[in-house]
């Protein structure tokens, strides 16, 4: 990095940022990206950091940062490696969905600029972007997570025996999904069926890609952990806020701390993924369940940040960007941990974002 005074970071949140700007927006991706943008920004701006970004015509710009509007028509990744360009850019953060490798993708694209890259590595984001190949990598090293299998080739279910008989149900995902996306909960082995039935020819479900679980009862638990080459750390522990609606999974928000009496086990747990995933370097998250036995069960690994983020300024006694800072750029671990708790709710959001019904003079998504 240059010899400066002030770091100058380029902070790209995907979906906001311009990612998805000849799409339809994803109204609940757009509405955590934008929170966890300007939380980061906020905490980098108190650090006295220099900033630049874009971020996609139909929704706000983020305020007092210098940000490139992105259209439609635009070719954005283009415009991001002109950005990338500038000397005077030390690093850049980028917060991304690991969905169709577009965080994998984000990384290439700020190695190919000669930047440092704020966040897990290239190696670890492959090996947690793919559900099916983290699982693997855990059971391998004997970390209890929830087994899952492709769906395309348990079909029909009672053909081939598999885990036993899961008396709690049945659950569908996406190998490479984001959040709650096409994540399905089954009472049985007829309804699993049923839905195959349905969806395998139904081109908008990524139906080659849908893995089968069996659903494990239980407390919904995530946390924010940081890490250095060699450290790891867990910083706060969560309750998360998960609903199934008509057989639907949804994401509402999380206690945010409101585990931090699992800790210590949440603690044994990181150290014991990190082991087996070494380049999961500054703040990454992971979400388990909490069984009835006060077991914890791995069900994925998130190599960047996570919603939570949202409120960690709050509750940590140093500014969360400058830990995970030092962390990457030092390899130094913080010390301090999450002193409290607080509710993150998120408003209710279905369908896409309509730039002209819900952005009108764009302030429907200022934050």
């Amino acid at each position: 990095m240059q010899n400066k005074s002030r770091l100058k970071i380029w902070v790209c949140e995907y979906v906001s940022a311009g990612g998805l700007a000849s799409e339809a927006l994803p109204a609940s991706l757009l509405q955590e990206g934008l929170l966890m943008r300007d939380a980061l920004l906020a905490d980098l701006s108190e650090l006295n950091v220099d900033c630049i970004t874009s971020h996609d015509a139909r929704v706000m710009p983020p305020v007092s940062i210098s940000s490139v509007a992105i259209q439609p028509a635009d070719d954005v990744f283009a415009l991001w490696r002109k950005q990338l360009a500038a000397n005077d850019i030390d690093a850049c953060w980028v917060i991304a969905p690991e969905t169709d490798g577009i965080l994998e993708r984000m990384y290439q694209l700020v190695q190919e600029a000669g930047k440092r890259w704020i966040g897990c590595s290239a190696d670890a984001i492959r090996k947690t972007t793919s559900k099916s190949m983290m699982t693997n990598i855990c059971d391998q090293a004997e970390i209890s997570v929830i087994p899952c299998r492709y769906l395309k080739v348990l079909m029909p279910l009672p053909s081939l025996p598999f885990y036993g008989d899961s008396t709690a149900g049945w659950v569908v995902k996406p190998d490479d999904g984001a959040g709650c996306e096409f994540t399905y909960y089954f009472k049985n082995d007829s309804e699993v069926n049923e839905f195959n039935n349905k969806i395998k020819n139904n081109h908008s479900v990524p139906y080659e890609q849908l893995l089968l679980q069996p659903y494990i009862a239980g407390q919904a638990l995530s946390m924010s952990v940081l890490s250095t080459k060699d450290q790891v750390k867990v910083i706060a522990g969560h309750q998360q806020r998960i609903t199934i609606n008509q057989g639907r999974f949804g994401f509402e928000g999380a206690g945010v701390n409101e585990a931090a009496q699992y800790l210590p086990l949440m603690q044994v747990l990181a150290e014991r993924v990190k082991k087996a995933i070494p380049g999961l370097i500054g703040y990454w998250g992971a979400d388990m369940i909490l069984t009835d036995n006060n077991a914890l069960t791995l069900v994925e690994i998130n190599p960047r940040l996570t919603t939570p983020y949202i409120q960690l300024s709050k509750l940590l006694t140093e500014n969360p960007a400058k830990s995970i800072l030092d962390a990457v750029l030092y390899n130094r671990l913080s010390a301090y941990a999450a002193q409290s708790s607080v509710s993150l709710v998120l408003p209710s959001v279905e369908g896409e974002f309509d730039a002209e019904s819900d952005a009108g003079s764009n302030e429907s998504f200022a934050v």
